[in-house]
């Protein structure tokens, strides 16, 4: 009897025993792959967050403004520029706002709504290596801008939200990525906003 009772209380013991290491288990994984989903966000945020937009006169006249765009991340970056500080449409798309001196609210500028053909072509993706700059320049003019009311001083400032980055060079984007520009999964997006600076015109 005593070693039934000592058989049955060892495979008692090894069944617990198990059941603890296979609970465990699940419970380090699942910690693990939290973790992990946790770095990808933070990773995701750092690299939005070393996309630094600025915004500089380039001349009174004719009025221009320089728009840059500088990778402070550790790594390359490709960014689609539409409706980014890189648009060649930046101004009519509203990304660009103007506060005239002596005003707190900015003047309205007419914008546009504009179809995109998808996927995106070669032009339309921007990569920058670690610490590099790229910047278009764009002129005010007449009737994107109302000029007559910014004669004198006024602030300008970029702000807007990043439709796609992704954190590697453009030849290592995937095609199927490109053909949901947008809403693709593995391109991080995020908002965007430069310093107001003071131009005269």
């Amino acid at each position: 009897m005593g070693g039934r009772e000592s058989l049955h209380s060892r495979r008692l013991l090894i069944i617990l025993l198990l059941a603890f290491a296979l609970l465990s288990f699940r419970y380090t994984s699942k910690s693990s792959n939290s973790d992990q989903a946790s770095d990808e966000m933070a990773d995701s945020g750092d690299v939005i967050s070393k996309l630094k937009v600025s915004v500089r006169q380039v001349s009174a006249s004719p009025p221009k403004l320089g728009i840059a765009v500088t990778n402070t991340h550790s790594g390359p970056v490709t960014i689609l520029s539409w409706n980014s500080p890189l648009d060649p449409l930046a101004l009519q798309l509203g990304l660009v706002s103007f506060v005239p001196a002596g005003s707190d609210s900015p003047i309205q500028v007419p914008t546009v709504q504009v179809r995109r053909k998808v996927p995106p072509g070669p032009e339309s993706l921007v990569s920058l290596g670690a610490g590099q700059t790229r910047e278009q320049v764009l002129e005010l003019r007449a009737p994107i801008v109302p000029l007559e009311r910014l004669r004198g001083r006024a602030s300008v400032a970029c702000e807007g939200e990043w439709i796609s980055v992704w954190p590697s060079e453009a030849g290592a984007i995937a095609k199927e990525s490109l053909e949901k520009a947008g809403a693709s999964e593995d391109a991080l997006r995020g908002h965007f906003k430069s310093e107001a600076v003071e131009i005269e015109i």
